[in-house]
């Protein structure tokens, strides 16, 4: 019993000596003031969530919001990046939500319609270089996925694509 024991342990710690970690860093882009949006919240926690299930290490920062001045938003990605390396983290996972809310009657509800795009970039800390960019436009809107499950659905189709991009290069999911 002890033995078998013991090798659960060591196998779960070899496992763990191959996984990767990484740090999630939401930015919403185009939107009025400084407000988080529901939506950006909802996208994060499912690709949280996501790999939380798989036993991942995953950390995050709060959603930053983009002040629409590039140097600004380098210094803010930069600080989180600094973090996730002193948190120990293998990759940092930077995912910008393009939001298109001018026309929008209901901009800060959680509704598939208010986001236009997402960009996925997932940088090696220890290399510190991008190793993967990705562009996610949202499905062809319907009166069944315009609400927080379509949300989920385009966060959990990202979330796929970091898990295979992690797979892809030898990191355990």
């Amino acid at each position: 019993m002890k033995k078998a024991l013991l090798a659960i342990v060591f196998a779960l710690f070899v496992c763990a000596a191959y996984a990767k970690s990484f740090s999630l860093q939401v930015v919403q882009k185009n939107t009025p003031g400084d407000q988080v949006f529901d939506s950006s919240f909802v996208v994060e926690q499912t690709i949280l969530d996501h790999f939380y299930d798989r036993g991942m290490i995953v950390s995050n920062n709060s959603v930053l919001v983009s002040k629409n001045d590039d140097a600004q938003d380098k210094t803010d990605i930069r600080r989180s990046m600094i973090e996730a390396k002193i948190g120990c983290m293998d990759l940092f996972v930077k995912l910008s939500l393009n939001y298109s809310v001018l026309d929008s009657a209901n901009p800060t509800a959680i509704l598939l319609s208010n986001i236009k795009s997402a960009d996925l970039e997932i940088v090696s800390l220890n290399e510190n270089k991008t190793i993967c960019k990705g562009k996610f436009t949202p499905p062809s809107l319907t009166d069944l996925n315009n609400n927080r499950s379509g949300v989920e659905d385009f966060a959990a189709d990202i979330a796929n694509k970091i898990q295979a991009e992690l797979a892809e290069r030898g990191g355990a999911i």
